[in-house]
């Protein structure tokens, strides 16, 4: 340090205990005693013989200077709107999540139908029933399991249990999963649970959806368990989750099977969640730092060509349970939700959930 700096330091410490010592000197003139340093109108004094209380002067050297980092703030983004939606209850002609236990042990070789297996739409403000056509039979969703996984991972997300931004790790056995998958590999490290809710729900990554399940519950099979214990405390009553993908097995034991009531219901209560809605309506998004697309498999949800005020929620299909999808779209205030499972084809899946939704807005108009 130079001389000149120094001196110049020097002096500037002496002249402040001068000044420090100068108010704490007995009686002023006129022999009366000053205000106690404890009162509220006069601040505690700073200890003389620390300078964390003192501001460091523009004259200071340049490298104290540079030794004082700028704070940065940051600005939180505004929380999703909450939007109003039903939670089933005892109501005749609603949504209902008192109906007695039918879940089945049966494996049925393929459950389609033409032009579905079976469909329902409903008014997701209010619960109410607006269309049904054998609603309750069994059906295999297939990928539209996912739509339970990102339920249970967001709630555990809500609770405070994980967090966005936690890391994930992946295994030999996660990586070997088939069907559609975003190639996760052993020796990435920096996938977050965020990009595996995108590869999740925009693009139905399978291994994605088996990695979010071992984080959360440590295991595969535990994470199903939390599956069923959630449909269970939904009303669910015809569900049984045996994956947190969808994919059928290939030992010949049961699918995930539901019907579209119980779609409907899991529906309402991702709907539930504002979080939702940001990931089902994601059109593209990159992960990888921009190395690998992911784009939505619902074109109902697409800018171009898809339906109007489509926001969510998730496609399915495999061959013994035929092509599905729960939608959902909002127009001036309303909310529809259709839920079609077991389509021939993906040409008519979207065409008849066109027609139904397009059914449910009409009918709430009347």
């Amino acid at each position: 340090m130079k001389k000149s700096n120094v001196t110049i330091i020097a002096t500037l410490l002496i002249a402040v205990h001068i000044l420090v010592f100068g108010l704490f000197v007995g009686k002023s003139k006129d022999g009366k005693k000053r205000a106690p340093a404890h009162t509220e109108s006069a601040q505690p004094a700073p200890a003389i013989d620390s300078m964390a209380h003192f501001a460091i002067p523009k004259l200071a050297t340049p490298a104290l200077e540079e030794a004082i980092i700028p704070v940065e703030i940051v600005e939180r983004p505004p929380a999703p709107v909450r939007e109003t939606i039903a939670t089933p209850g005892h109501r005749a002609g609603y949504m209902r999540s008192d109906r007695s236990n039918r879940r089945t042990t049966k494996v049925y070789p393929k459950l389609t139908g033409n032009p579905y297996r079976g469909a329902i739409v409903i008014d997701a403000r209010t619960g109410k029933i607006l269309y049904e056509n054998r609603a309750t039979t069994y059906c295999y969703p297939a990928s539209v399991t996912k739509l339970m996984t990102m339920l249970i991972v967001l709630e555990q997300i809500d609770a405070g249990v994980i967090r966005l931004t936690d890391k994930i790790k992946i295994t030999n056995e996660i990586a070997k999963i088939g069907g559609s998958q975003v190639w996760l590999d052993p020796r990435e490290t920096d996938f977050t649970i965020d990009d595996m809710l995108y590869a999740l729900m925009v693009h139905s990554a399978n291994d994605a959806a088996y990695a979010l399940a071992v984080h959360v519950a440590g295991s595969r099979d535990t994470f199903v368990d939390m599956m069923n214990q959630k449909a269970r405390e939904l009303g669910m009553n015809a569900t049984t989750y045996h994956s947190p993908h969808g994919l059928p097995p290939t030992d010949g034991t049961q699918p995930d099977i539901s019907t579209p009531y119980d779609i409907a219901i899991l529906s309402l209560a991702a709907l539930r969640l504002p979080n939702t809605l940001h990931y089902t309506s994601t059109e593209l998004k990159y992960i990888r730092g921009g190395a690998t697309m992911l784009a939505t498999r619902n074109a109902l949800a697409k800018r171009v060509d898809g339906y109007q005020g489509c926001d969510g929620l998730k496609t399915g299909y495999h061959n013994m349970g035929g092509w599905s999808l729960t939608a959902t779209a909002e127009r001036n205030g309303q909310r529809i939700i259709s839920v079609v499972l077991g389509s021939p084809d993906k040409t008519t899946r979207y065409a008849i959930s066109r027609k139904l939704l397009d059914k449910g807005f009409q009918t709430l108009k009347n």
